[in-house]
């Protein structure tokens, strides 16, 4: 997949042969090393890059041939987001499958190994041609006959591991090549100058290949099952459609299908593109998109949704976004965005990565010195040496932080819940204010008329034509309202012209050669209008309604009260945001009687009503000022400074795209619990980051010194090569798993 702006483009590629935090920064460096990259971000755990260059200076093609000159191989990911082979998944399924043939072969020839190496030692006989008491040098060549297919099942430790050495970016890779090469090494030099019983150690290098591999077999093995949200998702794109056209019916390829296309849905099908119904009736379940399990009714007018499953009923639907436009595939873009970038506490690691393997190489240099010069025997060295070698493992530092990411926002995606990149969902945990808009985010965004009155000299049938004539062009959800009423009462609208919406105030436009205004009090004392006439009518209104008010030509006609319902959630989403630890406020461009009637009924403390657009954004900033972390949930125009402004925005699904362009999080659903689901997943997911940075750094700092043999000349234990392979193995593997476990996370 291929952006491109004026000055930059971008490209991803599937990266092949990473293993760990080390490769990671050896195809980083050989990225910044072309010139005209401006940015590469490289995820370990997708095995694959994000790569921002100059056009003019650059091109994929070098890119992926400096790749290649690091080691490593790439290629271009298809531009087709609903293509299944366009996700890493194809690429993790083909690494696995190769590392599960190497581990096999490896593990087998390792077991012979063993008995062939310590049979006598485990109370096994051997025959006295391959006997290491009678006859050593016969069993030394068995052995290093046996040693040969697992050196070739581990050979990715010795071609990587040396690539890494000669472009100066020692790998895990290289420290396994350095270890077991020693053993065996040592073991030739005695098979030739010195057999015996206990001069070899090829058992040892086969054990340590056939666990390491064994160890980063079970790792891809749950690499994949973390990354299944990007696939899981562009499974839900069916492979065809039945469009209609002068009442035939044909099937055809999705990619066939454009915008405008009428498309038959039976039941049981997958609603295949975005569209609205024409024609049927039928429960549609969206929960594969937004988390709701619950289907939606739909019907004539009602927008479906690409990847949706209809239930019992059959619809005609007119397509109107397909291919990369869907919303499944804007949706697919944001996973897979949040998944590629690095969160900010992700530095820690890269920093004490960027020096692990160089260091390890260090401490297994002295303990080789130290031992050799305390009279340590050969093997005795080299077993400690080997040990260092093996057990330090930059793969856990290198995972610790993506892996905990792939599982969270993929979780998330799951429930409806996206996020637009690594850092929000890092940000949104620690968030002590949150401020919600009212229209669309607390109440349901569709007001109904519930009264209108009007000056002696007009009467309501006028008030309300003239009203729906300018309000017919506007999208407000108050105007909305007001040419909802008029169809209501049958009313005619009267044509207008130079229409004009003032975001904030209200919409303005001439009927008949005279300047219609309508909006708020404020919006008419900005035209100059006398407004004291409004205390009067306001006694025929309900309290804590609503209120539009029109003028024309300059003079107060009447006006409208309006009730939006409080959305069947808010109370209990409000709820857990503040149980959460999160205090909420309300930001609306309302009269403060209906915006505090509504935050009264909610439990809000602290409202600001009459507030207009830009203001809300200088609402956030002032509590930043502060020294709060804000976040703001909105859904129309009007919030989306507020948004962009605050620490994390949360769109609401049904929200413009505007709103969502500007925010963090896109909640799918429509439903304000999910930004306390939100604030919960993403707490979830930095404690699962906490715990496999900490388990990282622990096992390294326990496990070196003890591989080194500290702890040995104060009565304290030793670590055999073949322990620390083990151990090394199952720390990445560990890793994963913690992070896997985030998958059990309730949100609710």
């Amino acid at each position: 997949m291929e952006a491109q702006s004026e000055q930059t483009s971008q490209v991803n590629l599937s990266i092949t042969g990473m293993r760990c935090a080390g490769c990671v920064r050896g195809v980083e460096s050989a990225f910044r090393k072309v010139i005209g990259v401006e940015e590469a971000e490289v995820n370990l755990v997708l095995a694959r890059a994000s790569v921002t260059y100059d056009p003019v200076q650059t091109s994929p093609e070098t890119l992926i041939h400096a790749v290649r000159q690091a080691g490593y191989e790439a290629e271009r990911l298809g531009a087709s987001r609903t293509s299944e082979t366009s996700t890493p998944d194809a690429a993790l399924e083909r690494q696995l499958r190769g590392l599960r043939w190497d581990t096999g072969l490896a593990l087998t020839f390792a077991l012979l190994l063993v008995l062939v190496g310590m049979g006598p030692m485990l109370g096994l006989p051997l025959p006295g041609t391959i006997n290491p008491a009678t006859q050593p040098v016969a069993n030394g060549i068995l052995q290093l006959l046996l040693t040969l297919p697992v050196l070739w099942g581990g050979r990715l430790f010795f071609t990587k591991g040396f690539a890494a050495v000669m472009h100066h970016a020692p790998t895990m890779d290289t420290l396994v090549m350095l270890g077991t090469g020693a053993a065996v090494g040592f073991s030739v030099w005695n098979l030739v100058h010195n057999p015996g019983p206990h001069a070899y150690y090829f058992e040892t290098a086969g054990v340590i290949i056939a666990l390491v591999l064994l160890g980063k077999t079970l790792e891809a093995r749950s690499r994949s099952r973390a990354s299944e949200a990007i696939g899981t998702l562009l499974k839900l794109q069916p492979k065809t459609a039945t469009v209609v056209h002068e009442q035939q019916k044909t099937e055809l390829s999705i990619d066939l299908v454009r915008p405008g296309d009428v498309l038959h849905v039976r039941p049981g099908e997958t609603i295949p593109v975005d569209g609205v119904v024409l024609e049927g009736r039928s429960a549609v379940e969206e929960g594969m998109l937004t988390g709701e399990p619950i289907p939606v009714e739909k019907q004539s007018g009602d927008g479906v949704t690409g990847g949706t499953h209809n239930h019992n009923g059959s619809l005609l639907i007119r397509t109107l976004r397909v291919g990369s436009e869907s919303t499944l595939s804007r949706v697919v873009r944001l996973v897979e965005q949040a998944q590629m970038q690095k969160a900010p506490i992700a530095r820690l690691a890269d920093q004490v990565s960027a020096g692990f393997v160089p260091v390890v190489l260090g401490i297994a240099a002295v303990t080789a010195g130290v031992w050799a010069l305390a009279g340590a025997p050969a093997e005795v060295v080299l077993g400690y040496t080997v040990a260092v070698l093996v057990i330090a493992c930059p793969c856990a530092l290198g995972l610790a932080t993506p892996i905990a990411i792939l599982v969270g926002t993929g979780l998330g995606a799951r429930n409806g819940i996206l996020f637009r990149n690594a850092q929000t969902l890092e940000a949104a945990q620690q968030l002590n204010l949150l401020v919600l808009d009212k229209t669309g985010t607390l109440t349901k965004g569709h007001p109904e008329v519930m009264k209108s009155v009007s000056v002696e000299t007009w009467n309501t049938a006028d008030l309300v034509a003239w009203a729906a004539g300018v309000e017919q062009h506007s999208e407000h959800p108050l105007g909305r309202a007001v040419v909802r009423h008029a169809e209501s009462l049958e009313t005619t609208p009267k044509p207008c012209t130079q229409f004009q919406a003032k975001p904030g105030f209200g919409v303005e436009a001439e009927i008949e050669g005279q300047q219609v205004v309508i909006g708020h009090e404020a919006a008419l004392l900005e035209q100059g209008v006398d407004t004291s006439g409004i205390k009067r009518l306001k006694s025929e209104l309900p309290e804590a309604a609503i209120l539009l008010w029109m003028a024309v030509g300059g003079k107060l006609t009447g006006g409208f009260a309006l009730n939006d319902p409080l959305r069947s959630e808010s109370h209990s989403a409000v709820q857990a945001l503040q149980q959460q630890g999160t205090s909420v406020m309300m930001v609306t461009g309302d009269h403060s009687t209906h915006a505090n009637a509504i935050a009264q009924e909610l439990g809000i403390a602290e409202v600001r009503a009459g507030v207009l657009p830009e203001d809300k954004a200088r609402v956030v900033a002032e509590h930043q000022q502060l020294g709060k972390r804000v976040g703001m949930v909105g859904d129309g125009i009007n919030d989306a400074p507020a948004l962009a402004q605050a620490d994390v925005g949360f769109a609401m699904g049904s929200g413009t795209d505007i709103a969502a362009k500007s925010s963090g999080v896109v909640l799918m659903r429509n439903d304000l619990r999910q930004v306390a689901s939100a604030i919960r997943l993403s707490r979830a997911t930095l404690r699962n980051i906490r715990q496999n940075l900490f388990w990282s750094f622990g096992y390294n700092i326990l496990g070196i010194p003890v591989a080194a043999g500290v702890f040995v000349p104060f009565g304290g234990p030793a670590l055999h090569p073949m322990l620390a392979a083990a151990t090394m193995a199952m720390s990445s593997f560990s890793v994963v798993l913690n992070a896997l476990r985030l998958n059990r996370q309730s949100l609710h």
